[in-house]
């Protein structure tokens, strides 16, 4: 009876066996065909890197502006991670039909990198499959230069829609110079102060006047003093002095002059011996009359007219010998003189500027805010040009600069079809189709059981 029951076992399992053996037959003819008929591609693996380094630059205009470009790392927010943009770039259609047309292919025929981006780290792994090494290195290298192309027009791009926004506000600025500068204009014709520097000048000569009228009114003072001092020890005035001087400069008039004292002091002596009618004394008087008649001719040539002056100035140049005080004398009027000539030039022109900047000063203090608007209106100016040239220099702010840490290699690593998965395929497969076969043929035998116990 035992033996009955495991011959029928046996004869139960039989088709669950054929089964299983039909089922492992047709994975391994699957994984055959998967094999035979899968186009051999090779696969040409690279590694990029995107640095995460910053650099600032700021540069100054001097009596203008300054401005500064400050470059931020792209991993400085965890909310953006320019490796996941640089991934969405190179797997991009307008990427790979770039790459695709550069070697001739079809968008279909190009295929598609296989992209990891490896954690914690700046690191992008790159693969793509080819029908030979060599065609898989040229595609790698076509989608690198296509990824690479494509950056520089998104970069370009970036730096044009800036540039053209900061020009949009630069036309503002350069109307607001332009509206300052006319105004400018405009005060200087009006008040016809050339700048506020031209004020400032006028002021500083005008303090300069007041200060040289105080030293001028001084040294007039020490001059007029000194002329007092020899007026009073010559006895004579300026006029007298200079006469004096003049009168001896000359000896035909010295000797006129001698000749008139001694013909007066005859004159009076024989005044005292004789009578009106005395021979003597009319010939003393003689003597006298010619001798003052050619004292007046010698002074009519030098153009004096004989008077109480040159009589006082006789009879000093007679009495003493002070020829230096009456030179001292004639030089201090001389100087006195100037000085109260220029005093009055320098009053003159101290007047003049007084009411010039009083005059002035309205216009000053508008030329004054006029300058710092136009300082301030140049300084946006400019900061804007510079901002213009230094947003050309910051390229790699949005996109940051690639690097190509490992070069596509050329290697003999086949893609497709992957011998390793297609023989675990076949063999997980044929384990699985038994183990099931095994499940039902068990089932099989359970019911059986039943059935027959029943």
């Amino acid at each position: 009876m035992p033996q009955t029951t495991a011959k029928l076992r046996v004869q139960s399992a039989w088709p669950y066996f054929r089964g299983a053996t039909l089922s492992v037959v047709l994975v391994w003819a699957l994984v055959s065909v998967y094999l035979a008929f899968t186009p051999r591609m090779y696969a040409s693996r690279w590694t990029l890197n995107v640095p995460g380094a910053s650099n600032s630059m700021s540069f100054s205009l001097e009596s203008i502006g300054q401005t500064s470009s400050t470059p931020t790392s792209p991993f400085a927010t965890s909310a953006l991670s320019p490796k996941v943009v640089y991934k969405e770039i190179a797997d991009s259609e307008t990427v790979r039909l770039m790459a695709a047309e550069t070697l001739g292919l079809t968008l279909k025929d190009f295929g598609r990198p296989r992209i990891k981006l490896v954690d914690e780290t700046a690191l992008m792994l790159f693969e793509i499959a080819g029908p030979s090494p060599d065609a898989a290195t040229t595609r790698a290298r076509a989608l690198i230069a296509a990824f690479n192309t494509q950056l520089d027009r998104l970069r370009n791009d970036e730096l044009e829609k800036r540039e053209a926004a900061i020009r949009r506000n630069l036309e503002a600025y350069q109307a607001e110079v332009k509206r300052v500068r006319d105004l400018q204009r405009d005060a200087q014709g009006r008040s016809g102060l050339a700048s506020t520097t031209q004020f400032a000048e006028m002021v500083a000569s005008m303090t300069t006047l007041r200060r040289r009228v105080v030293d001028l009114d001084g040294e007039l003072e020490r001059v007029e003093h000194e002329r007092q001092s020899l007026m009073v020890r010559l006895r004579l005035t300026s006029a007298q002095a200079s006469l004096a001087l003049k009168i001896a400069s000359d000896t035909s008039v010295q000797k006129a002059f001698a000749e008139l004292s001694e013909a007066v002091s005859l004159e009076a002596t024989d005044a005292a011996k004789y009578g009106p009618r005395h021979p003597q004394r009319l010939q003393s008087a003689t003597r006298m009359a010619a001798a003052r008649g050619q004292l007046d001719a010698q002074l009519a040539v030098l153009g004096i007219e004989r008077g109480d002056d040159v009589s006082a100035v006789m009879l000093a140049m007679n009495a003493t010998h002070r020829a230096e005080l009456m030179q001292s004398l004639v030089k201090a009027e001389a100087l006195a003189q100037g000085k109260r000539h220029e005093i009055a030039i320098q009053r003159a022109e101290q007047r003049r500027l007084e009411a010039d900047v009083s005059r002035l000063t309205d216009a000053s203090v508008r030329l004054e805010e006029l300058k710092k608007d136009q300082i301030v209106a140049d300084a946006v100016l400019s900061s804007a040009l510079a901002r213009i040239n230094a947003s050309r220099s910051d390229i790699y702010g949005s996109y940051p600069i690639v690097q190509v840490v490992a070069q596509p290699d050329k290697t003999e690593y086949l893609s497709q079809p992957r011998m390793l998965y297609a023989g675990l395929g076949g063999l997980s497969g044929s384990v699985f189709a038994c183990l099931a076969w095994f499940l039902a043929w068990l089932q099989f035998v359970h019911r059986s059981r039943r059935q027959k116990n029943a």
